[in-house]
């Protein structure tokens, strides 16, 4: 049997909370207030710099969902300004 490293594990991870985040988003599985309350606390209770920079990034899939429900400046340059 092959060894899978951590690293491979690490970004398997990453990459089904992407792939979770957008699939719950695209069919509306979640109140989006409370996600974004959530993250927000997420954030806010993060240990580090990066952390909290993790919590901020899967906020962004919100803001880039709905983009009307933010304003203008909590959106990257990747959202439409309406």
């Amino acid at each position: 049997m092959n060894e899978v490293s951590l690293t491979a594990i690490m970004i398997f991870h990453f990459d089904a909370a992407i792939t979770m985040i957008q699939d719950i988003l695209d069919h509306d599985l979640v109140k989006r207030k409370e996600l974004h309350e959530i993250l927000r606390y997420k954030e806010k209770d993060s240990e580090s710099i990066q952390e909290e920079r993790l919590w901020k990034v899967l906020q962004g899939f919100l803001i880039r969902s709905v983009p009307s429900e933010y304003p203008p400046e909590l959106r990257g340059p990747d959202v439409p300004k309406d």
